[in-house]
């Protein structure tokens, strides 16, 4: 997010989510999974 602690403890509940939603907008291009990782995550799905 690129804010230290202390900034962090510093901002609003507004102000927060907002600096949240921003860093998530910017990684939308990696929501879908890899071969592998859908395999990996099958995996530990089924182990349980």
């Amino acid at each position: 997010m690129g804010l230290s602690p202390q900034e962090v403890m510093g901002l609003s509940i507004f102000e927060y989510l907002a600096a949240l939603d921003a860093v998530c907008e910017e990684s939308e291009g990696d929501k879908k999974l890899s071969a592998t990782e859908k395999d990996e995550l099958w995996e530990w799905l089924s182990s349980g």
